[in-house]
């Protein structure tokens, strides 16, 4: 799942899930129902949840869900890896709601209470036409010696 805080990422993920599992660098946060998010922690807070798809795709889990911003394709690209070294069908989702790029509705929705200028932001990066072949493509290529990839 890729989309801003605020989108319906959640939702449609959870819709999704069966018996599989939704994964995402917010729940390292929580303190019991509590969202304690600390900006200095943000790095620990992605290999943590790295970690947690590596064990859910370890376990043969189906699906597994990723529910994080993704606003930039590089901050896929470990997923993506875990996901192709497993054997795993790797789809790329976005919520089709119509405020999915409305940075006034999205202040209203997301539920960390991400502020307008931080939508604002990560709406400027937010990488477009962005598909899961794209996706696969690129891990491929980088994963070449510089030589054959010109």
């Amino acid at each position: 799942m890729r989309g801003l805080p605020g989108s319906g990422k959640t939702t449609v993920a959870e819709k999704l899930r069966g018996n599989g599992v939704v994964l995402s660098t917010d729940h390292f946060f929580y303190k019991g129902d509590v969202y304690m998010f600390d900006k200095t922690r943000l790095p620990e807070a992605h290999e943590w949840n790295k970690g947690c798809v590596r064990r859910a795709v370890e376990e043969g889990r189906t699906p597994v869900i990723v529910d994080n911003t993704n606003i930039e394709a590089w901050e896929m690209m470990p997923y993506v890896a875990i996901a192709l070294r497993n054997g795993y069908h790797l789809v790329l989702l976005e919520p089709d709601t119509p405020w999915k790029f409305n940075v006034r509705q999205l202040a209203r929705r997301n539920t960390h209470s991400v502020q307008s200028w931080s939508l604002n932001s990560m709406l400027q990066r937010y990488d477009r036409n962005i598909t899961a072949d794209s996706l696969c493509k690129s891990l491929v290529l980088l994963s070449k010696p510089q030589a054959e990839r010109q």
